[in-house]
């Protein structure tokens, strides 16, 4: 028997919020141990520094933030603009 439009999209539904919770989860996680990550590291510089050691830089990617293009401060990407850009002038 097949399922009908309505327990497909109560399923999804299902699907999703578990999947969410998840997500969530991890991210608490995440943001967890970015903590202790963080704790650690100064821990680990303030002894190298008594021992004379170099201290320790961090070898995680930088993270990215995302800029709305219509947001306050962001740049127009007109050919003005990128001609402006390009000559050296102010935008």
């Amino acid at each position: 028997m097949s399922k009908s439009f309505k327990e497909w999209l109560s399923e999804g539904e299902s699907l999703y919020n578990e999947a969410l919770k998840e997500y969530q989860a991890l991210e608490a996680q995440l943001d967890e141990l970015e903590a202790k990550l963080a704790t650690k590291k100064d821990e680990v510089n303030q002894i190298a520094a008594v021992v004379g050691k170099p201290a320790v830089e961090s070898a995680r990617r930088p993270a990215v933030q995302i800029v709305d293009a219509h947001a306050p401060g962001s740049v127009p990407n007109s050919r003005a603009s990128i001609a402006k850009a390009l000559a050296g002038r102010g935008l």
